[in-house]
């Protein structure tokens, strides 16, 4: 199917650059991807085909012409390899920021080990500025994250200004931010503090929980509640009071309660592979950076819980 637009030219951009000129008429694309459909064959100017540095005159017109659009192509691609439609994943979305239900499985920035078919190439893909936006190249727009094999509720910053302020809220935990964990056994209480220090491991490529008397590693709090008891298992509604690496996996695993399908924080219990871990971000709370309204949104339980259970 193809998208395309038509312009003529008014005595006021007369002596424009073409890809300068479309890249202001079509905002949510970046010039260097307009450049790119131009080289392809993509604009015309009084019926021929134009070069990417074509200048305009008074009176020409303008068609901007191509099928399976470069963007809509990428995001059918990555929609592809993670299985899911990014329409599905936008909880809600504003001109400062937007949230998603990260799926359970998608990686959400580049690693070492994954360069491509992340949140972000979906994010950038479907907004393309927000490819500027941040302090990292590679991390554009995230103010905090979620493993890849954990689901649930993500907010990323569209603008800098948004960046910049929910950057500080999330350092200062003016965010809230509640999840749901299933686990194995049971805590020692109904409901409890666990204040671990969360450090490297010194012998595993994870992270380690440590004493609160001890110096090493970041402190580290999260409150959890017993929401449901089973024969083996717990489900827990768990609040994070600060954000370290892998915070609740390795706190839980600390106080012998491990995730469920968590294969890097695991007991010695052998359960079968379920192709996920069983914990999702089901509460997120933040102020709006522009009017600072408090925004809450919240999720139902994933069904791979109810499916488990």
């Amino acid at each position: 199917m193809a998208m395309q637009n038509k312009w003529i030219i008014k005595p006021n951009e007369a002596g424009e650059r073409l890809d300068v000129f479309l890249a202001s008429k079509l905002t949510e694309s970046t010039r260097s991807a307009i450049a790119k459909q131009l080289k392809g064959g993509a604009g015309l100017i009084n019926g021929k085909q134009a070069s990417v540095h074509a200048f305009l005159k008074t009176g020409d017109k303008i068609e901007y012409k191509i099928h399976a659009t470069a963007k809509a192509q990428k995001i059918r691609e990555i929609e592809k390899r993670v299985n899911i439609k990014l329409d599905k994943l936008i909880v809600k979305e504003t001109p400062d920021w937007i949230v998603v239900n990260k799926p359970a499985g998608l990686l959400v920035h580049p690693d070492s080990q994954q360069k491509n078919g992340t949140l972000i190439d979906l994010l950038i893909e479907h907004y393309p500025p927000l490819a500027k936006v941040g302090e990292d190249p590679e991390r554009p727009g995230i103010v905090h994250r979620l493993d890849k094999d954990v689901s649930g509720l993500m907010v990323a910053a569209k603008t800098q200004d948004a960046f910049d302020d929910l950057k500080q809220q999330f350092a200062h935990h003016a965010t809230k931010k509640v999840y749901l964990a299933l686990v194995h056994g049971a805590p020692p209480k109904e409901e409890g503090d666990i204040r671990f220090r969360i450090a490297r491991s010194g012998t595993k490529a994870r992270m380690a929980a440590r004493p609160e008397s001890e110096s090493r590693g970041k402190a580290a709090w999260s409150h959890y509640k017993v929401i449901k008891k089973l024969k083996k298992y717990s489900l827990l509604q768990v609040e994070i009071l600060s954000g370290r690496t892998h915070q609740i996996r390795a706190h839980l695993f600390a106080i012998g309660c491990p995730v469920v399908g968590d294969e890097l924080y695991k007991s010695k219990i052998k359960t079968d592979r379920i192709g996920r871990i069983m914990l999702q971000s089901v509460e997120l709370t933040f102020d709006d950076p522009k009017d600072h309204e408090r925004m809450t949104f919240s999720l139902p339980p994933d069904p791979s819980f109810k499916d488990f259970i």
